[in-house]
């Protein structure tokens, strides 16, 4: 870790995401609460998350966008377009413009879409490749940390002030990412264009292709979208824990939540150093071996054990995406991190969405614990498919393409056709 806070590029970018991060929890809590407010209808309520789902699922067209322009001043627009639509909100007084709510969290899944592939195409200009796992987990563990602070700023300035007031407060964290990428110095080059015997079906579908072809990213990628369609179940299991199992009221599942917070920390800021030991893929298998385990304890009718289950999930989470995505990062040309990283997003959050609605389905007909070992055995299951590949062993592992770069300088791998 101190390796990257000795990289100026970094430790501004770190101020500018972690503010966009807390802006992007307070807002999207409290902005579920606040169409509650306005209609009465807790269904009503939980579209929202639906709607910026839906907005990061179109990655692979953004991802297409982004491998076309110049990335520090695609980031730069996304974030002053992103505040101005936020900053629309002040409009909504009733319930007639619940509308726009949800029209805003769309768009602001599609910026996140925009925004997180673009940061992948710079991040080899703004740090050595060997600190890509430690960048990953760092920002997890701010993510986690977060968490712990969000759900009460969110709430609280909607109880205070009320809907606009929330939406003028995340629009500024959009302006703090603005200036922070503003300052950040490296160079930004218009991506060079495929050759013309190339057909725009083909450099479409470039990122598919690439992530498919790719043994060490597709097996990554099909066994964390499995795990995620399973985990998708969490979202109304929480609910089944704390009330049926542990015979509490359903707003004990902040208390879970907050356990899992704090130990995400642990696991975000120790998955770096657990990915130059073992590897990304091995890393990734690990977390969700560590999932299955507290996916049966979260089965256990007692709240030490459950709570033991959660300090496992916080651990383990951070573990198995910062080595899925590090591995997107490492072994995908620059040329293509958009479409690829793009696709990547597809599968996986398109397969959590898909296991949310399933999960939230059964839940009234299964009981909670049968969901939970379910749960467990698919986890476990995607943990050893990614253990017995061959190609997931560090020793096996392609060398990463590209040169790292040094701080303030771009990198010097010169864009090739996709």
């Amino acid at each position: 870790m101190r390796e990257l806070f000795k990289l100026r590029n970094f430790r501004i970018y770190f101020i500018g995401s972690t503010v966009d991060t807390i802006g992007d929890m307070a807002f999207w809590l409290a902005a579920a609460i606040w169409v509650r407010e306005l209609t009465g209808s807790t269904t009503q309520a939980g579209l929202g998350i639906l709607f910026v789902n839906a907005g990061t699922l179109l990655s692979p067209l953004t991802g297409i966008v982004v491998d076309r322009l110049p990335r520090k001043r695609t980031l730069m627009v996304a974030n002053a377009a992103t505040a101005l639509v936020v900053l629309s909100l002040v409009t909504v007084h009733n319930a007639s413009r619940v509308w726009l709510i949800y029209l805003v969290m769309f768009l602001y899944g599609l910026s996140a879409a925009i925004t997180t592939a673009a940061f992948n195409g710079l991040k080899e200009q703004m740090m050595p490749k060997e600190l890509f796992g430690d960048a990953s987990g760092l920002s997890q563990a701010a993510q986690q940390g977060v968490r712990l602070i969000t759900p009460a700023l969110g709430l609280g300035i909607l109880a205070a002030f009320g809907g606009p007031a929330l939406a003028v407060l995340d629009a500024a964290t959009f302006v703090v990412g603005l200036i922070c990428w503003s300052l950040i110095r490296i160079d930004d080059p218009k991506p060079q264009r495929p050759e013309k015997t190339e057909s725009w079906w083909q450099e479409s579908t470039a990122g598919f292709r690439y992530l498919f072809r790719t043994p060490v990213l597709r097996q990554l990628s099909i066994a964390l979208a499995v795990a995620c369609f399973a985990m998708g179940f969490f979202e109304t299991l929480g609910i089944a824990i704390a009330t049926v199992g542990l015979h509490h009221s359903p707003t004990w599942v902040g208390v879970l939540v907050t356990v899992m917070g704090a130990s995400g920390m642990i696991g975000g800021l120790t998955a770096g150093g657990m990915m130059k030991r073992i590897g990304p893929g091995f890393l990734t298998a690990l977390g969700l071996a560590i999932c299955a385990v507290a996916s049966v304890l979260a089965a256990v009718p007692n709240v030490t054990v459950v709570l033991g289950g959660c300090v496992l999930f916080g651990l383990s989470l951070p573990y198995a995406f910062v080595g899925s995505v590090s591995a997107v990062q490492l072994f995908t040309p620059n040329e293509l991190m958009g479409r690829v990283s793009g696709v990547d997003n597809l599968i996986v959050t398109g397969l959590q969405v898909l296991g949310i609605g399933v999960g939230a389905a059964l839940i009234s007909v299964v009981f909670y614990r049968d969901l939970c070992y379910f749960v467990a055995a698919t986890m476990g299951l995607s943990a050893l498919y990614i253990l017995t590949r061959k190609d997931q062993r560090k020793s096996n592992l392609p060398k990463p393409t590209g040169a790292p770069a040094s701080d303030g300088a771009a990198s010097r791998a010169q864009p090739q056709p996709a």
